[in-house]
C-alpha cells in the first residue's frame, strides 16, 4: 500500500469516527418528563432514560413483588412510573427526590427496570460539616 492509499484509508477512518462521535452526542435516549410525554408515541417500545422528580407522597412499595409505584414530574408534566427491582433509598422526610429512571412506556405508564434516586437534603449535612 503506497502513501496515498494509506492516507485515504486513514482519513476515511478518522472521518467515520468523528461522524459517529458527533451523532452519538446529538442523538440521545435521555429525556425530561415533558419531553418523554410529548414524544411517547415515537418512543413506544424503546428503552429510554427519563429525568425528573418524584412527587412526594405518591410512592408505594410492594415488597412481595419488589415494585415501587410513584408519580414523576419535571414541573410541567407528570407520569406514572412502576419500577421493578431493589428498593431504592428514599428518606421519609425528603422534600425533593431527583429520579433517573430507565425503561419503556407501556401505554400511559413508564415501566422502569433501573432507578437512581438523589435526595439533595440527604447531602446537606455532609456539605455543612465539610465547610467547617
Amino acid at each position: 500500500m503506497n502513501k496515498k492509499q494509506r492516507f485515504i484509508v486513514g482519513s476515511t477512518v478518522i472521518i467515520v469516527l468523528l461522524a459517529y462521535m458527533g451523532l452519538s452526542g446529538v442523538i440521545s435516549n435521555q429525556y425530561e418528563v415533558s419531553e418523554a410525554v410529548s414524544a411517547r408515541d415515537e418512543l413506544a417500545g424503546k428503552v429510554i432514560i427519563v429525568n425528573g422528580s418524584m412527587v412526594i407522597g405518591t410512592d408505594n412499595w410492594d415488597g412481595i413483588n419488589r415494585t415501587l409505584a410513584f408519580k414523576m414530574t419535571d414541573g410541567t408534566e407528570t407520569i406514572d412510573v412502576i419500577y421493578t427491582g431493589d428498593k431504592p433509598d428514599i428518606p421519609p422526610d425528603a422534600e425533593e427526590i431527583q429520579v433517573v429512571a430507565t425503561g419503556k412506556f407501556n401505554n400511559d405508564v413508564f415501566e422502569a427496570f433501573r432507578l437512581l434516586t438523589k435526595c439533595p437534603s440527604k447531602y446537606e449535612g455532609d456539605i455543612t460539616e465539610a465547610a467547617k
